[in-house]
């Protein structure tokens, strides 16, 4: 019996993780520190409605019937909030021809023309509006998420207390990153439920939608941003491509229709203020440059930019401030991304990195929400929320730091 009875209190001790011989970097007598498990493979996800390419093509049309066209079309649900006036949309005439790009890339021009932004719906339709209405306008309603532990431990004791640590640590990164919205949405919660990896959240649908793409950045990452098309060396490259001008003078809109298809560019212009006057391109083979400087010439054009993924827009004179390049309201525009930073932690706190990160790339903007950033300590994990832009700054401040850090230690304070 007694043999019986210290099998059994071995077998116990073993499982409670007694016995063991410890890990390298673990002393005797301190507790064994949580191994990170390793996360599934990340779910596939379908690109969205206003990820799919297309190519448009709209000469004058009023924006009603654009309306119409967009859903019959393209599957598109297109509404216009009362923020926008009837009077500036319903009388609106669209002339936009893109090729081969992205909806929301279209959207981008689209509400250019209305002066107007747009956001995004949770079923996947576009609301023309111009700021917040939609975010606050939408009833909040309660939805769980399934939450696993991202840590496994070798105590059971331990494992539940890092467990309700982990959660707590969840908690405090969403409400970080999710401050713009709780700021402004009255009623909104978080909170785990019981003792189970259950996460019941109380938002908005489109909160919901960022939620979601916030847990899977804390648990997955994030994979780094493609390139758009056409890049911005193509766009410069399309400039000096040869366009043979064989045509009579003729309405603006139809010379730039045949110039970009030669060019194979998109060219946008706000047709509304411009009008459709008549140029004349001098025949002969030209580049697209001597092209658009020769239609600057006769027209109220005044210069034009490359965007990326876009095209080349054509601005009036006297617009001297580029537009953004996206036309999505500050809300729709924020993209998640998640930044491995393990070895700026081996080196110092994560308070530290923010306030680095918050000095470095636009100060004085964190504070409201948007942008916003946080520590996921579970996983190491710097996540941001941040337009395209943005993130494209935070990236490059991000890696400044991580090569310092894991310069050897006697070459960090050179320069």
């Amino acid at each position: 019996m007694n043999r019986v009875l210290a099998a059994t209190l071995a077998l116990g001790l073993l499982a409670a993780g007694c016995g063991r011989e410890p890990g390298p970097g673990v002393r005797l007598g301190e507790p064994a520190p949580p191994d990170t498990v390793p996360p599934p493979r990340r779910p596939g996800r379908s690109p969205g409605p206003l990820d799919r390419r297309a190519s448009f093509a709209f000469h004058a049309v009023p924006f009603p019937k654009l309306i119409g066209t967009m859903e019959r079309r393209y599957g598109l649900a297109l509404g216009v909030s009362p923020a926008v006036p009837v009077e500036r949309w319903a009388a609106c005439k669209v002339t936009l021809r893109m090729a081969d790009v992205s909806v929301r890339a279209f959207l981008d021009w689209l509400v250019r023309l209305l002066g107007a932004e747009y956001a995004v719906e949770e079923g996947g339709g576009v609301w023309v509006t111009r700021g917040d209405e939609l975010l606050l306008g939408e009833p909040l309603c309660v939805r769980s998420y399934a939450v696993p532990p991202h840590f496994r431990t070798r105590r059971p004791v331990r494992g539940a207390l890092s467990f309700v640590r982990e959660q707590r640590e969840i908690l405090a990164t969403l409400h970080e990153c999710l401050g713009y919205l709780e700021a402004r949405r009255k009623g909104c919660r978080l909170a785990f439920h019981g003792e189970q990896a259950v996460l019941v959240a109380r938002l908005p649908p489109r909160g919901h939608l960022r939620l979601a793409s916030l847990l899977d950045a804390m648990r997955y990452g994030t994979e780094p941003p493609g390139l758009p098309r056409p890049a911005r060396h193509q766009l410069r490259a399309s400039l000096r491509s040869a366009v043979a001008c064989d045509w009579p003078p003729g309405p603006l809109a139809s010379v730039l229709a045949r110039v970009a298809e030669q060019a194979r560019v998109n060219l946008g212009w706000d047709a509304a203020r411009l009008g459709d006057p008549v140029v004349a391109v001098p025949k002969g083979s030209h580049t697209l440059k001597q092209v658009l400087d020769a239609v600057m010439r006769q027209t109220r054009l005044g210069r034009y930019e490359l965007e990326p993924g876009h095209g080349i827009w054509l601005y009036l004179e006297g617009q001297d401030e580029n537009l953004p390049d996206s036309g999505a309201t500050l809300w729709d525009r924020a993209l998640v991304r998640a930044f491995d930073i393990r070895p700026l932690l081996e080196q110092s706190t994560p308070e530290a990195i923010l306030a680095h990160l918050r000095r470095q790339v636009d100060p004085g903007q964190w504070e409201r929400g948007l942008p916003a950033a946080s520590v996921f300590a579970p996983t190491r994990r710097l996540l941001v929320v941040h337009d395209a832009d943005g993130q494209r700054r935070v990236a490059s401040v991000v890696q400044q730091m991580l090569a310092r850090a894991l310069r050897p230690p006697d070459s960090r304070g050179r320069r």
